[in-house]
């Protein structure tokens, strides 16, 4: 049985997720609503929250990366200053993404790029 975009994705973000966990990061929230964006996965490491946007392929398809880019990470930015601000959290923020590739012989692999936004297509410091 073939397994669903949805399926391919969510697991996909458990391997995310399990990857921030042996490194440390505390999951707060999975697949939260924020505005009209849906984040991934909301992590906190020390005093930091981190929204994290997962992205899952496979293997010799379109490189995941193309699938961030200037605006995604605008809308990721403002979704990321509206959960401080709701929750009234004084933690500094990052974005990061984990590109998630399923290889035919049934491994999947995770590349982790921490803090990917920089000014000036977003400011990330709580002020």
């Amino acid at each position: 049985m073939t397994a669903t975009t949805k399926e391919i994705g969510n697991a996909g973000e458990s391997l995310a997720a399990e990857l921030l966990v042996a490194k440390g990061y505390a999951i707060v929230e999975r697949n939260v609503v924020i505005g009209k964006v849906e984040v991934d996965i909301v992590a906190q490491d020390h005093n930091r929250v981190v929204i994290v946007e997962v992205k899952t392929r496979k293997e010799g398809n379109l490189d995941p990366r193309y699938g961030i880019d200037a605006a995604k990470i605008r809308r990721l930015a403002r979704a990321a200053a509206s959960y401080v601000k709701s929750r009234d959290l004084p933690h500094e923020v990052q974005i990061d993404v984990i590109l998630v590739t399923n290889h035919a012989d049934g491994r999947s692999t995770a590349e982790h790029f921490e803090d990917i936004c920089l000014p000036p297509v977003c400011t990330m410091r709580r002020r």
